[in-house]
């Protein structure tokens, strides 16, 4: 029955060329600087560029390349975000469209010095949020309710707590959205990493002993396989739970809730 239902419901969906970038980003102090736009590219951005022109997706078969860790071609941003350990940033994405259900996933990386001169090929990455499936309400012949069905009840933002004992310094911020709607074809799961530099200071109520450094992590090509159980699935399928891609969260993370969360 799903194979005769699918087909005519996803016909009545309007096709989607252009599926959703972060366009800002807003600090705790309600600074607002804005993401990378590869229509109109702006020099001295702390989102770093990349050649998504359409916002296409990275697919698995690249997942072993460095297009994984933030999109095709990447380059660092020139400058950073400044933020205090602690802080709660806002992403906001221009759009996301509601059949592409999937996890929303957030990574730290420590550059060693200025992100501006940070080599994506060496950046190990630990994971500070994450978000995946939810429950089975909606339709369910779509997959049920994701962390994308929260993002966009959230106006198309998504929030995400640096953690307050990390020490400071210069990082990387990986934001990523992986679409599972396809994700039943071995090539078929979507990947749409953003990338934005940021520069931590120390939160003054942490006591020194208490401050973490980021040691170790995942390098971008090591984060996800293409036969991953999170990644190779048919969420079409009647599921009551679903593994998270990627490393496990990093010890320092800290959870909170989204607003469309409740």
């Amino acid at each position: 029955m799903r194979l005769q239902i699918l087909p005519q419901l996803l016909a009545l969906i309007p096709v989607v060329t252009a599926h959703g970038r972060i366009t800002n980003i807003t600090t705790s102090a309600g600074t607002v600087y804005p993401g990378w736009d590869p229509e109109f590219p702006k020099p001295n951005l702390a989102a770093w560029s990349a050649s998504n022109l359409g916002n296409i997706f990275v697919p698995p078969s690249n997942f072993n390349t460095s297009n994984i860790t933030c999109h095709f071609n990447s380059s660092p941003g020139l400058s950073s975000v400044p933020v205090t350990a602690g802080d709660t940033i806002k992403l906001q994405w221009n759009e996301w469209p509601f059949s592409h259900k999937g996890p929303v996933l957030d990574y730290l990386a420590s550059c060693n010095g200025d992100c501006k001169n940070a080599d994506k090929e060496k950046l190990q990455w630990v994971k500070i949020a994450q978000l995946g499936w939810l429950n089975s309400s909606g339709l369910e012949v779509l997959g049920g309710t994701w962390a994308n069905d929260v993002l966009i009840g959230n106006g198309f933002s998504w929030n995400v707590k640096i953690p307050t004992t990390l020490k400071e310094g210069d990082y990387v911020l990986r934001h990523e959205i992986i679409a599972l709607h396809v994700a039943e074809d071995l090539n078929g799961a979507q990947a749409y990493p953003q990338c934005v530099n940021i520069r931590v200071a120390r939160n003054r109520n942490v006591k020194s002993g208490a401050v973490r450094r980021i040691e170790g992590g995942v390098l971008g090509h090591r984060l996800y396989g293409e036969r991953d159980a999170g990644i190779f699935l048919d969420i079409h399928r009647k599921i009551s739970g679903y593994p998270i891609p990627g490393p496990g969260l990093w010890s320092g993370a800290e959870k909170i809730k989204q607003p469309s969360e409740g």
